[in-house]
């Protein structure tokens, strides 16, 4: 990939979220006092003609889970974050097993942690966040499998078509009552699983 937060797929550029391990990414930050270094960050990249969209707080937020079924019968993952009229989305392989092992740790400590690299100029600046996590068991959680489920190139290819398609974006609606989306951040989730097949599928398809 040519950066950590871009691959290419087509003519489009696929903005890529991932997971860190917060000892790695912010544990600097004042909102990472009190949570494990190992719990899973979910980071998205925010492009710097994007950066005036942010305010400097939001009363409202949400976090959800989703689904979306493919033509194939495969099925993709939603990570949904809103804060106020921002909306945060994440489209991982439903089977990936590295996002449900977040997924669990996040519902264990109860905490969804978040991580807005923006760009500025050749560089990422980190910032921090912290939410309330989703508790129970999620809808989407039938759809688990084995972690030995090895990732498929046709699944990932129809993941970064959605996601540079547009589609989403122009689809985008509120999960949280009475406030519009104004805009839609949306990420290719990739893990340590899918990594190597993301490549592979971006480098064919360009």
């Amino acid at each position: 990939m040519e950066t950590n937060f871009i691959t290419g797929f087509g003519p489009n550029a696929v903005p890529v979220g991932q997971l860190h391990a917060l000892d790695a990414v912010g544990a600097r930050f004042k909102q990472a006092r009190g949570l494990p270094g190992n719990l899973p960050v979910l980071t998205c990249p925010i492009w710097q003609k994007d950066r005036h969209l942010f305010g400097s707080s939001y009363e409202h937020t949400n976090v959800g889970f989703g689904c979306i079924d493919l033509e194939d019968g495969s099925k993709l993952q939603t990570i949904r974050f809103q804060m106020g009229d921002l909306q945060f989305y994440w489209l991982a392989d439903m089977v990936d097993p590295v996002m449900w092992a977040a997924i669990d740790a996040w519902r264990m400590v109860g905490r969804f942690p978040f991580m807005f690299y923006m760009e500025n100029g050749k560089t990422w600046d980190g910032t921090l966040g912290v939410v309330n996590a989703p508790s129970g068991p999620l809808r989407n959680e039938e759809f688990r499998r084995d972690a030995n489920v090895a990732p498929s190139a046709s699944t990932t290819g129809q993941l970064l078509s959605l996601v540079a398609s547009g589609k989403l974006q122009a689809e985008a609606t509120s999960d949280i009552p009475s406030v519009s989306v104004r805009h839609l951040f949306l990420n290719a989730l990739v893990t340590e699983w899918t990594r190597e097949v993301v490549e592979d599928v971006a480098n064919v398809s360009v």
